[in-house]
């Protein structure tokens, strides 16, 4: 599963992948501009390393939509609690920890 952040808005590549997860920002996005994007569309906020990316757990079902097979969310949630033991959950539970790679 691949979060893609570019200025046009939000997209989830590979949805029924719950294996790995990342979120790909778009060269044009940065500071500001990628701050405003993810509050628009309440997708989570920056962290202070500016590396990572805790994303809303709820945006990512909600993007997910019905593009997923019917066990989806419970590798969904099996994904959620292997970031829980890696410490890559915030501590209500709903954000998760995502590694920012730049397109």
């Amino acid at each position: 599963m691949r979060l893609l952040l570019a200025p046009s808005g939000p997209d989830l590549a590979d949805p029924d992948d719950c294996t790995r997860f990342h979120v790909e920002v778009s060269a044009d996005l940065a500071g500001d501009r990628l701050r405003g994007l993810l509050a628009e569309h309440d997708l989570g906020k920056l962290d202070e390393d500016g590396d990572h990316i805790f994303v809303a757990t709820g945006a990512l079902r909600a993007l997910a939509g019905d593009r997923v097979g019917d066990d989806w969310a419970t590798r969904f949630d099996g994904m959620l609690s292997y970031a829980a033991s890696k410490g890559w959950l915030d501590q209500s539970g709903t954000h998760v920890r995502a590694h920012i790679e730049r397109t």
